[in-house]
């Protein structure tokens, strides 16, 4: 009895107990040492004058941010784990078909605008945005701008860039900004879009024009122009930073948080920290800072849109998946059906795996309607790649019908083709819905060393160097060369 007492004693305790009781996790979507990364840390160094409880920072990297959205948005609305995020999540919310929205988050903590800059090489013959000007319409839309990633939120200011400025380019995306930087110091590129940070340390650049309503106030950029000074509508521009948390939180806990990081934004060494990376301390508390976020969404899918990243319907949520690849497969196994019914000699192994690549191209193709095709820079995009495939399985399953067609073998002659065709399809469908959950890496290493064993191919280790190459060229081509991470599963995540 007492035993009983005891315990209800302690859950009454724990339940009017004050937030937190535990270390709170700030989750950031980089690598160490990057921008917000560092940013975060530094809230917490400062957080520790104000409070006692005990803040935590965790990188969860990959997918452009996705990774550590879902990481937040997949344990309870507790407080205990926030989300640093910056604008470029906008764009990977809106390029992802992830069925993650702003509306998921609560955007409590507005903390650094980074005004944006157009940065080129000090040791060319362009120094001035003038010069940028006449030497993009000198090339005929055949400048190159360098930045990460395709549809990110420097390939987006540059696109607004080139509407305000009259001109047109091309837009060459690398895997990080770093490696951008590095290309514009090797001359590889005209303009780098970014912030006056980027600048620091690398005396070989230099910044064009700033995207502000006055100039910047440190010593060394003193000298940097605005868009304004030269008759261009273009002043408020940044790259803002700040913390959400999953929708639905605690409202003791978003009163505690939104408290302490406010005092830190108010902090003489947060603000000094802040302004030696040229950037602006600001605190938006949630309804500011969501408004804000609203009206970034629109814009971003604008000029989405106008770079041919996204199609025009594509703020529709695309829920329909599981829609069309149903009514595809109907149609699969109906003509199928005709076919056996009314054209035996057709119903042989090679139109099986035909059809049915006819069936799977349709869903993959659907699949990337909303990928970067690259429209815009005139370069090769996201989608390319897949597309490829798709376009080579349906000349492939072409050339396999006319065969059937042409040959006209018997059903007879071909009965156990068909039965080991039909299960390398479906094993082909499973892979395509399995893909999600266990990621492509995983879902893909299986079907191969499957679908070679089913197709009575057995010598493991040659299933496993093929299968393990496949991926590698995956990796390289697609993660590296297209800057599209490839899913690596919710259960992984």
């Amino acid at each position: 009895m007492k035993t009983i007492v005891l315990l209800i004693l302690l859950a009454t305790v724990n339940l009017f107990a004050q937030f937190p009781q535990k270390p709170i996790t700030i989750v950031v979507h980089s690598k160490p040492g990057s921008g917000i990364d560092i940013t975060a840390r530094q809230l917490v160094n400062i957080a520790s004058k104000y409070t006692d409880a005990t803040f935590l920072v965790e990188n969860k990297t990959g997918g452009s941010g996705m990774i550590a959205m879902r990481n937040v948005l997949n344990k309870k609305a507790d407080g205990y784990r926030i989300l640093a995020v910056t604008k470029s999540f906008i764009s990977t919310m809106q390029l992802t078909n992830a069925g993650i929205s702003i509306d998921d988050f609560n955007w409590f903590a507005g903390m650094v605008v980074d005004p944006e800059v157009l940065i080129i090489n000090r040791n060319s013959e362009i120094k001035t945005l003038e010069d940028i000007i006449a030497d993009a319409k000198k090339r005929n839309g055949k400048q190159r701008w360098l930045g990460p990633l395709v549809g990110g939120l420097d390939h987006l200011m540059a696109v607004k860039t080139w509407g305000k400025l009259g001109i047109k380019g091309e837009w060459i995306p690398y895997e990080g900004g770093s490696d951008a930087i590095a290309a514009l110091m090797g001359e590889h590129g005209v303009v780098y879009v970014g912030n006056p940070v980027d600048v620091k340390g690398r005396p070989d650049l230099m910044i064009a024009a700033v995207a502000t309503p006055e100039r910047l106030s440190a010593d060394e950029f003193k000298d940097v122009p605005t868009f304004v000074e030269k008759g261009f509508d273009l002043k408020d521009e940044v790259l803002w930073r700040g913390f959400a948390l999953k929708k639905g939180t605690d409202s003791e806990a978003e009163i505690f948080l939104k408290d302490i990081f406010k005092k830190v934004g108010e902090d003489t060494d947060w603000k000094k920290f802040i302004a030696n990376s040229s950037a602006n301390p600001v605190f938006w508390e949630k309804e500011e800072f969501t408004k804000i976020v609203n009206i970034d969404q629109k814009e971003a899918l604008k000029y989405l849109t106008i770079a041919g990243v996204i199609g025009e319907n594509a703020v529709k949520e695309k829920n329909n998946t599981g829609l069309v690849f149903g009514s595809l497969l109907f149609i699969y196994l109906l003509l199928l059906g005709i076919i056996y019914k009314t054209k035996n000699e057709w119903f042989v192994g090679d139109s099986v795996i035909a059809i049915g690549l006819l069936f799977l191209s349709g869903f993959v193709y659907y699949l990337t309607i909303e990928f970067p095709v690259g429209k815009l820079a005139g370069s090769v995009g996201p989608a390319s790649m897949p597309r490829l495939w798709v376009y080579a399985f349906i000349f492939f399953s072409l050339w396999l019908l006319f065969d059937v067609i042409k040959n006209g073998r018997t059903i007879n002659d071909e009965k156990r083709n068909v039965k080991k065709s039909l299960g390398l399809v479906f094993l082909m469908t499973g892979y395509l819905l399995l893909m999600e959950y266990f990621g492509y890496y995983l879902t893909t290493f299986i079907f191969l060393i499957s679908g070679m064993y089913w197709m009575s191919y057995k010598r493991p280790i040659i299933m496993v160097v093929v299968s393990g190459g496949f991926l590698l060229l995956s990796y390289l081509a697609i993660n590296k060369l297209l800057q599209v991470p490839l899913p690596i599963g919710v259960l992984f995540e």
